[in-house]
Parts: C-alpha cells; sequence; structure tokens
C-alpha cells in the first residue's frame, strides 16, 4: 500500500513539474505533454529556438519529425503565397501576407468606403489575385504558446519526396 502510495505521490510530482518547466532547451517528453492549443503558457514557446537550431534541419523526413515531435495540430496541404511575394498596393484592403482580414479592418473599410459593394468587389479582386498566385504547401503545423490574443505555430514545410526544408514560428 505504501509502495502504491509512493509511486502515486512520485507520478504527480513528475507530471507538475511538466507545467512549471523554465528551461529553453527542447524535452521530447515535456513536448509531447504539452500539445495543447489552448494553453496560453505553453512550455513549448521556451524551447522553439532550440528546437530551430538544433534539431531541425534540411533534409529530415516526416517520420523522424513525427517521432521526434509528435502528431501535429494540422497535417496537410494549404495554399499559401509563395516566399517574398508581396499583395499589391491596389488589392491590400489591410489584408495580410496569408490573406486574412481582421474583423476590425473589414468594419473599417465599410465604414470608410461606405459602400458594401464596392468592399465586395475590392475583396473579389484580391481572392482572384490570391487564387491565381497562391501555390499548394504541404505543411505541418504544432502549436507552440500565444502571442497578445494570436495562437503561434511552429511550421514545417515539405518538399514533394516528403522531405522537410523551411521551418518557422507563424501566428494565426
Amino acid at each position: 500500500m505504501r509502495l502504491r502510495i509512493c509511486i502515486l505521490f512520485i507520478t504527480a510530482i513528475a507530471t507538475g513539474c511538466s507545467m512549471f518547466y523554465n528551461s529553453d532547451k527542447f524535452d521530447r517528453d515535456v513536448w509531447l505533454s504539452n500539445n495543447d492549443m489552448t494553453d496560453t503558457r505553453n512550455p513549448r514557446s521556451k524551447m522553439t529556438t532550440d528546437l530551430l537550431e538544433n534539431y531541425l534541419k534540411p533534409g529530415l523526413t516526416r517520420d523522424s519529425i513525427l517521432l521526434l515531435l509528435g502528431k501535429p495540430y494540422f497535417d496537410g496541404i494549404e495554399n499559401r503565397l509563395p516566399k517574398g511575394l508581396k499583395i499589391p498596393d491596389s488589392l491590400s484592403l489591410g489584408i495580410d501576407s496569408v490573406g486574412v482580414a481582421s474583423l476590425f479592418d473589414s468594419v473599417d473599410l465599410q465604414m470608410k468606403n461606405n459602400s458594401k459593394i464596392k468592399v465586395e468587389k475590392e475583396l473579389k479582386e484580391f481572392n482572384s489575385w490570391y487564387m491565381a498566385n497562391s501555390q499548394p504547401d504541404t505543411l505541418m503545423l504544432y502549436p507552440v504558446g500565444w502571442s497578445t490574443i494570436d495562437p503561434n505555430f511552429l511550421a514545417i514545410k515539405f518538399k514533394v519526396d516528403g522531405t522537410a526544408y523551411e521551418f518557422w514560428v507563424e501566428q494565426h
């Protein structure tokens, strides 16, 4: 009976310690046990720099990344603009490089232009340009914490042969 209580106590302490992880070094066990996107104090955020600098290298296979980081939040294909391609000023409409306008920008645009039809026309032009210039990218996304109000994700981009070649952190 004492042994069971002792094991339970040690397990509780070990589990609790991962919640208060205070190192900037990558720890696979802590990473795997903190995959909740809603966790605003996710310890993954502190270890992301070490992960990017010392573990994630171009040429890693998808399977080796899954072994290291576990199941991603998102694993699939997304249409994105090629790196370095800028949205023309005539089409920007307060829309960021991923193609997402905030609710406040949309309301502000409608008030500024005072014409829902004009805004809809401009959005249609932007969407047409975006569809013509975006390309499918194979990505994995892992939640790594939050900025002020938006979640941050570790993004991993893959070549057609299934090897990773770009790694970065982005907001959603």
